[in-house]
């Protein structure tokens, strides 16, 4: 019985260091699904964090699992003996956790499925009224904030296309010039991202 509190213990902190790891991630998603786009950038001091924060939580798991199958203890007559445990300390809590630790720490190479592209009306665009232009675009750190930040973009009048690299902190962004400007443009995703933006 002894045993189930310290299991208890290193699975939940496995979980929450694997949330915690993925929330600058998760974010950018759960800004635009409710519609909160300012928040995205306020946990993006979490990525600097997210190699160690991906460690600890894969050691405290191993530690875990170590704890949940190293050899049981003999008794007095040499059988071993088999502890009761609750669900929360089963090894199949176990792998579920485990399981949903990993979905969480790779989030940000699965996370553009979340992002819908922002339905289109494009009318005849004169090719001579196309201007492409680069956005410089501050505490981008993942893929989810590069959908982020081109679901922004495709969402103001006259954008034909935009694509963003958060490695580069840029955005290229294709308009109309004579419906928008990349002023006009930089201050739309900066409000509706909360990123520090600037043309």
């Amino acid at each position: 019985m002894s045993n189930q509190k310290p299991n208890k213990a290193l699975i939940g902190t496995g979980i929450l260091l694997a949330i915690t790891s993925s929330l600058c991630c998760i974010m950018p998603v759960l800004a635009i699904i409710g519609g909160i786009g300012g928040v995205a950038s306020s946990l993006s001091w979490v990525e600097p964090l997210r190699p160690y924060l991906i460690v600890a939580t894969v050691l405290i798991l191993g530690f875990a699992f170590y704890q949940a199958y190293k050899p049981k203890k003999a008794d007095d007559c040499g059988c071993a003996v088999e502890e009761k445990k609750g669900f929360m300390a089963s090894k199949k809590f176990l792998w579920i956790i485990t399981i949903a630790s990993v979905l969480l720490m790779s989030f940000p190479y699965y996370s553009g499925i979340f992002f819908s592209k922002p339905e289109k009306k494009i009318s005849a665009v004169d090719t001579n009224n196309l201007q492409v232009s680069m956005i410089h675009i501050e505490g981008m750190n993942c893929k989810a904030c590069e959908e982020h930040v081109n679901n922004a973009l495709l969402k103001q009048e006259g954008v034909v296309e935009a694509t963003s690299d958060y490695e580069k902190g840029l955005a290229q962004v294709k308009y109309d010039k004579t419906k928008t400007s990349v002023e006009e443009l930089a201050s739309a995703t900066e409000k509706e991202t909360g990123y520090k933006v600037k043309p």
